[in-house]
């Protein structure tokens, strides 16, 4: 019953944490040539593979996309670097109206920072050889 309740407490904080990322109002990555390729072409290397799971896509196309000659890349190359200028330039619109890129990178490093101190914290306690509790009279 107390696993059932962390997991669904778990799905809750991904959720939250998936709706503040969209509410922050910070431009999403954009896809680079190879993805853009395989948006297009994932169907047709389904059927070819025989299979819908993704590793056996993704082996599959990444062969394909590498034995492809540099003028079949050259469409996917032009829309991804497209939509990198479109990306950069609206990433450049939410810093000037007051974003702050990288926040969660910050926010995980600190919970990280301040775990690292509690444990060497502890660690200097037992090194000292102080007793943990005075003795009894």
């Amino acid at each position: 019953r107390q696993e059932k309740q962390q997991v669904k407490q778990a799905r809750a904080d991904k959720k939250a944490k998936k709706e503040a990322r969209k509410a922050s109002g910070k431009p999403s990555r954009p896809q680079n040539a190879y993805w853009l390729w395989l948006s297009e072409n994932r169907e047709a290397i389904t059927k070819e593979a025989g299979s819908a799971k993704g590793p056996v896509v993704g082996k599959l196309a990444g062969e394909k996309w590498k034995a492809m000659s540099a003028a079949q890349k050259k469409p996917f190359e032009a829309e991804a670097a497209k939509r990198k200028a479109a990306y950069e330039k609206a990433m450049e619109e939410f810093k000037a109206s007051g974003g702050q890129p990288g926040k969660r990178r910050q926010e995980k490093q600190q919970v990280k920072q301040a775990r690292a101190d509690k444990k060497a914290k502890k660690e200097a306690r037992k090194a000292s050889g102080k007793p943990s509790r005075p003795q009894n009279a």
